[in-house]
């Protein structure tokens, strides 16, 4: 029997959550919380979503997201949608269960990032393997994108390893990010819709009323569309190549979030995002590159000022599939 595409099954249990009345019109679907939910990537809940506005089910508004239901004309509900989605007696289970590189990415990645300051690890695809139940080659697959990151390297020895972090490498990276990201994004706009700066700036302006009660969801969020989607119209796939590999000091700052939370630094980042976004916004793309710029050269040195204190943390029990690498002689070094 043929597999159903796991974005069927997802935008099929969303259908029957509508169908039941468990998901009312108004109330807005958001990718990433959804793509959190089922532990799956923000391509396929995309995907799911817009099966569902084709068929009219949900409807596009003057928003990030999606409403439910056929009429945009109704007031956003934004009221969390996860306790809603699935009840015990559904005819259509939860599709939660992790059985391909899809699902398993994610995950693995929030993983690997709680784990990165207490490396350097050596990471076991046999363990990887039996912990999700798939088979190497979906680990290998799996842990060859990460590598496209910059998150996880092999060694001399072909070894998957993840880490060790050090001030040297992340300063490394930023610079790279400093002096090709600001083209990137100059680049990319003209070949954009205008709702994704639009979305970008909607997203910020909700987190500038209480800064400090932005979660780390909604932080990673407002990186990724800065970082990630507003470059995503640049043709220059050399260039995006090199950002996409130094995509280590993403990871970082999430590592830092999820750790130790961000507190003050909120209202900065989300100040230093807004800058970009609004001239972005008016259309002057010289001042959006320098303001990138400058947000860049502000997060280097805030991420550096962090490092320090990662010797203050205790280092948690890790998943099965890590074990500790000793550091080389150039590691410790540069540790």
């Amino acid at each position: 029997m043929a597999r159903i595409p796991r974005y069927l099954s997802i935008s099929a249990a969303i259908d029957e959550a509508i169908g039941d009345d468990r998901l009312q019109p108004g109330m807005v679907l958001v990718e990433d919380p959804l793509a959190r939910h089922f532990n799956t990537s923000r391509t396929t809940i995309r995907k799911a979503l817009n099966v569902l506005f084709e068929q009219q089910k949900i409807s596009r508004f003057n928003g990030r997201g999606f409403l439910v239901g056929s009429d945009a004309n109704l007031s956003p509900n934004r009221a969390p949608i996860e306790p809603l989605l699935f009840n015990a007696a559904s005819a259509t289970p939860a599709p939660r269960s992790i059985s391909n590189q899809d699902q398993i990415l994610p995950q693995l990645r929030q993983s690997l990032i709680r784990a990165l300051p207490f490396g350097p690890f050596r990471i076991s695809e046999a363990e990887l393997s039996e912990t999700y139940q798939v088979s190497r080659t979906v680990i290998r697959e799996t842990l060859s994108q990460l590598r496209s990151t910059g998150l996880v390297r092999k060694n001399e020895k072909s070894n998957w390893v993840l880490g060790p972090l050090s001030a040297h490498e992340v300063r490394n990276h930023y610079e790279l990010r400093i002096i090709l990201e600001p083209v990137a994004l100059s680049q990319s706009i003209p070949n954009l819709d205008a709702s994704v700066v639009e979305d970008a700036w909607q997203n910020l302006q909700r987190l500038c009323s209480a800064p400090s009660d932005a979660d780390e969801s909604q932080l990673a969020e407002i990186e990724n569309e800065l970082h990630v989607r507003l470059l995503s119209g640049c043709r220059n796939e050399q260039l995006l190549s090199v950002l996409r590999a130094s995509s280590l000091v993403l990871a970082v700052n999430e590592m830092f979030r999820a750790l130790v939370g961000s507190g003050q630094d909120n209202e900065l980042l989300i100040r230093e995002h807004l800058s970009v976004v609004e001239a972005l916004r008016d259309g002057d793309l010289a001042a959006a590159a320098n303001a990138l710029e400058l947000h860049l050269v502000q997060a280097r040195d805030r991420t550096c000022r962090r490092l320090k204190t990662l010797s203050v943390l205790k280092s948690p029990a890790v998943p099965v599939y890590l074990a500790h690498e000793p550091l080389s002689v150039n590691q410790a070094l540069l540790a």
